[in-house]
């Protein structure tokens, strides 16, 4: 195992400054903002069945209101809003990912930076901006660099990761110094917490993952600053964080590029309310429909469907072929590709099993089969190969990478449509496309300011 990890990366933290992000960074950390407030809506519209439950519980809990809640006119103690609203932002997993860590980011390290940055004086957006990139770098190097042994021990990395990733973001607001980085660093990796089996059932409590990683990030920061001292060597030591949910740590993932390039960068934006794993296989049956359709061919001609895909894929969404609610078709590989196959598309409105009406005609004509050569990390691939065979006709579309990841990267007309999709029956266009207008114009040298107030 290799040594100094903590104290290299809480010193990347320490000594990053704004005038060290350049101007497409930027640009990007504003359009992954605007991303997170479309992904809470989302969240918030579909996952009530723990949204409302869990705001009853914060707020019989009370405390001083000193955080902005999302979607409500109360505020709340800060550790608790950002659980909260983390909870809302991973609610229909529209919310961003890295392919390297396999995990989602926005989603624990926004809402911990805003709801701090709420309870301090004076803080610009040039001091958010510049801790959101610490806390994506330092997910995406740490959790990176422990996958996929990660994956294969049954954690979930967005909850395992979130705490380091949020402390280190929120040290990094409060001003601490390395030292202090390094103690918020260790208090988090020592109460890092999510099982993955939350993609084989109870799906919809998904979520209180990330959101652990949010409200303990923060509070540990804040203990940092208070001076607690926690653990030497946290993630290296034998009894340490990687030996725990990994074992080995890719020193190339941990500490290439780093404080030179940035990994919000080679982060990416999701289309689809679903696990990332099915994405390319709704990519590859859009493109099916529309094919068929401009010959004529209808889905009562189909006869197969042969879905090729890497294993992981198949081990987190291939054992629910036919989901019975909105939580379990999320996770459902089968589903998923069925219900874009039936509908040229795949939303929202297409998590209700019942407004699919054909996926258990198409779902039994589907066969999966395992490919290890599409997935490879180093050249951020995660793919799948579809073949439908309908009317006498063969239809094949290979997707290596879904629209949103790499050169497929999402623009700010793309974001404005899945906002829009995100928040239908909350915001109508005009608003949606103010909001969006809002975000592109923060000004660095501004005060933080909530922007849903």
């Amino acid at each position: 195992m290799m040594q100094d990890i903590t104290t290299r990366l809480c010193q990347f933290v320490a000594e990053l400054r704004y005038e060290n992000l350049d101007a497409a960074t930027v640009e990007q950390v504003k359009l992954f903002i605007a991303d997170y407030y479309a992904a809470c809506y989302a969240g918030y519209r579909i996952n009530t069945a723990l949204n409302e439950p869990v705001m009853k519980r914060m707020t019989a809990m009370g405390g001083t209101p000193r955080a902005t809640v999302l979607f409500s006119d109360r505020k709340m103690p800060e550790t608790n809003a950002a659980f909260l609203n983390a909870l809302y932002a991973h609610g229909a997993d529209m919310d961003d990912g890295n392919r390297k860590a396999a995990g989602h980011i926005a989603t624990h390290v926004m809402p911990a930076v805003f709801a701090l940055a709420e309870t301090l004086e004076g803080v610009t957006w040039q001091e958010v901006f510049t801790a959101l990139v610490a806390g994506y770098d330092v997910f995406n190097r740490v959790v990176g660099a422990a996958q996929p042994g990660m994956y294969n021990k049954g954690f979930h990395s967005t909850g395992i990761g979130g705490g380091i990733a949020c402390a280190a973001a929120c040290a990094k607001l409060m001003g601490l110094d390395a030292e202090g980085i390094y103690n918020a660093v260790s208090l988090a990796a020592i109460q890092s917490s999510g099982l993955i089996i939350i993609d084989e059932s109870g799906q919809g409590c998904k979520p209180i993952n990330p959101a652990n990683g949010a409200r303990i990030g923060l509070e540990s920061a804040q203990l940092a600053a208070l001076g607690v001292e926690s653990s030497r060597n946290p993630l290296e030591s034998k009894k340490g964080w990687f030996n725990a949910f990994a074992i080995t740590a890719d020193e190339t993932v941990l500490f290439e590029g780093l404080g030179k390039t940035f990994t919000i960068n080679e982060s990416y934006l999701k289309l689809y309310p679903s696990c990332r794993h099915t994405h390319c296989g709704i990519d590859a049956a859009v493109a099916i429909r529309r094919r068929m359709e401009a010959d004529g061919v209808g889905l009562d001609a189909v006869e197969t469907i042969e879905v090729t895909i890497y294993p992981s894929a198949i081990k987190s969404t291939g054992h629910t072929p036919y989901p019975t609610t909105v939580d379990q078709a999320k996770f459902s590989l089968h589903y998923c590709l069925a219900a874009a196959l039936e509908k040229g598309e795949f939303g929202l409105a297409e998590l209700e099993v019942s407004s699919c009406r054909l996926t258990n005609v198409l779902v039994p004509k589907i066969r999966v089969m395992p490919d290890d050569e599409l997935e490879n990390r180093a050249k951020g691939i995660r793919g799948a190969v579809v073949t439908v065979t309908a009317g006498g006709k063969t239809y094949t579309e290979t997707v290596l990478t879904p629209k949103g990841e790499g050169e497929k990267r999402l623009s700010w007309e793309d974001l404005e449509v899945k906002f829009r999709q995100c928040a239908e029956g909350m915001k109508n266009r005009q608003q949606v496309a103010e909001m969006i207008a809002r975000i592109r114009a923060i000004a660095p040298e501004a005060p933080y300011t909530n922007i849903l107030s």
